[in-house]
């Protein structure tokens, strides 16, 4: 036989707890405030990256406009040659055609007697296309030269009979179109 009298049925897990209980976790401290910092030092950590971007991308900005400038300079010095080379070429086709005209007395249209004068000039009626290639064009007591430049400039003479020269540039890069020039040098 048991006693079960004095046995209580009421069930206790001891005393009250003196806090209550938390039920999400331990909260760090820093959650009492209503701004949470990590915010800000992202914020200043975007900033930062912003500025040096900027920096950065200024310096490579000047640095490619000055390769442009630098291959631009020496796109207009190779310009600048190729200019220097049909002038010469022009200055070549003046001294035969001033030559033959002391020696005959007027200007010759042979293409073949002025190839003949200088045969590292190649005379044509037609356009120049190249530094080599003098088109010529004569006109009572004037004649013309114009010689096509690697730069794509065409370069212009006229020579009257009593010697006097006149310079140009244009199109089309023809002997006739010569007859126009009027400037003093180029």
């Amino acid at each position: 036989m048991t006693d079960t009298e004095s046995v209580n049925d009421d069930f206790h897990f001891g005393e009250h707890a003196k806090r209550p209980a938390r039920l999400g976790g331990p909260t760090p401290q820093h959650a009492k405030h209503s701004f949470d910092l990590r915010l800000l030092w992202i914020a200043a950590g975007l900033v930062v990256a912003a500025v040096i971007a900027f920096v950065v991308l200024s310096g490579a900005d000047e640095a490619g406009k000055q390769i442009a400038d630098a291959q631009s300079g020496a796109v207009a010095q190779i310009d600048t040659a190729y200019d220097a080379a049909a002038q010469g070429t022009v200055g070549r086709a003046v001294v035969v055609a001033q030559s033959l005209h002391a020696e005959h007395g007027s200007f010759t249209t042979d293409i073949a007697t002025l190839s003949a004068y200088d045969p590292s000039l190649r005379f044509t009626s037609g356009p120049s296309n190249n530094p080599s290639t003098v088109s010529y064009a004569v006109s009572g007591s004037q004649f013309g030269a114009a010689v096509r430049s690697g730069s794509g400039t065409c370069w212009w003479v006229r020579i009257d009979q009593s010697g006097v020269t006149t310079y140009g540039s244009g199109t089309p890069c023809t002997g006739s179109a010569a007859m126009a020039a009027s400037d003093a040098s180029w």
